[in-house]
C-alpha cells in the first residue's frame, strides 16, 4: 500500500469509534496537523470508512446523504408548466417529499411551487384550469387551514432562491435540509398546521437514516433568518440525545450557549 494510501490503524479505530468527525476534532484528540487530519479523513472517504457531509466534516459510514425523491404528481406538474411557459424556472415541493423520515404517514399534502413575480399570476391561473386548487401568495390563514381542503392544496410563492435545489427530471426540486427548513419557517412564521414534534422526529430520523450536510443546512437556515435559532436547535439536540451533531457546528458559539446557560441558572438561585 502506498503512502499516499495509507492510514494508521489507531486513526481507523478513532474513526469507528465516532459517528461525526471534524478535521478540528481529530486534530485536537490524535495532537496531529491540520493538513495530515484533513488527508486522513480523506483517505477514509476512498476506503468507505467515512464519507463528506460538509467542508472539513465527516460522517462514519458509507452511502449519500439524505435526498428528496420527486413525486409523480409534481413532476406532472412541473412539465405541463415547462410546456406551457418554456422560459420559466420553478422549484416545486411537498410535505410528502419528506415521507420517508416521518413517524407517521404524512396527512393531508401541500405543493409548493416558488416562481418569479412576472410569471406568477399566470402559472396560477394555468393550474386552475387543470384543476388543482391553487392559492397565489398564501397568507397565515391558508397554511393554517389548509388540512380542512377537499383537495389537495398548491400554494405558489414568489421566490427566486435558487440555494440547495437539485436539478431532477429537468426539474428544480429542493434538498431535504431546505425543505425541513422551509416547513419550520411556515410553522413558526405562517402558522402552518403541522405538528413540531414530528418535524423533530424527521430531522433525527434523517441524521439516523443518512446524514445532513450541516453546511448547507446553515447557510440556507442564514438566507431564511434562522440560523440563530438552529444553533441553539442543534445545541440543545446535541446535548439531550445521542444523535450525530457535531461539535464543530457550534464553533464560535459554545461559550456564549454556556454562559447563557450559567445566566439561567442564576436566575433559579
Amino acid at each position: 500500500m502506498g503512502s499516499e494510501s495509507f492510514v494508521p490503524q489507531k486513526v481507523v479505530d478513532y474513526a469507528t469509534m465516532h459517528g461525526t468527525i471534524s478535521i478540528e476534532d481529530m486534530m485536537q484528540d490524535l495532537g496531529i496537523t491540520r493538513i495530515t487530519a484533513k488527508n486522513y479523513l480523506s483517505r477514509l472517504a476512498k476506503m468507505d470508512i467515512t464519507k463528506r457531509i460538509g467542508t472539513g466534516l465527516y460522517k462514519v459510514g458509507k452511502g449519500t446523504t439524505v435526498a428528496a425523491k420527486l413525486p409523480k404528481d409534481l413532476s406532472l406538474i412541473g412539465q405541463s408548466i415547462e410546456e406551457r411557459f418554456p422560459m420559466a424556472t420553478i422549484v416545486i415541493w411537498s410535505l410528502s417529499m419528506l415521507a420517508d423520515y416521518a413517524h407517521y404517514a404524512i396527512g393531508r399534502d401541500l405543493v409548493v411551487l416558488e416562481t418569479d413575480r412576472l410569471l406568477s399570476p399566470s402559472i396560477r391561473d394555468a393550474l386552475i384550469e387543470r384543476g388543482y386548487r391553487v392559492v397565489l401568495n398564501p397568507e397565515n390563514r391558508d397554511f393554517k387551514e389548509y388540512a380542512y381542503y377537499n383537495d389537495k392544496a398548491l400554494f405558489v410563492l414568489e421566490r427566486k432562491e435558487k440555494y440547495a435545489v437539485l436539478g431532477v427530471e429537468g426539474l428544480f426540486i429542493p434538498t431535504p435540509e431546505r425543505i425541513w427548513l422551509d416547513l419550520y419557517y411556515f410553522i413558526t412564521r405562517k402558522d402552518l398546521a403541522f405538528p413540531p414534534s414530528e418535524l423533530g422526529l424527521i430531522f433525527a430520523n434523517m441524521l439516523r437514516k443518512e446524514g445532513v450536510k450541516f453546511n448547507r443546512f446553515l447557510r440556507y437556515a442564514s438566507r431564511r433568518n434562522l440560523r440563530d435559532e438552529m444553533i441553539i436547535f442543534l445545541y440543545d439536540l446535541r446535548r439531550s440525545s445521542q444523535l450525530p451533531v457535531p461539535e464543530s457546528m457550534l464553533a464560535g458559539r459554545k461559550g456564549a450557549l454556556s454562559t447563557i446557560e450559567e445566566m439561567v441558572r442564576g436566575t433559579r438561585e
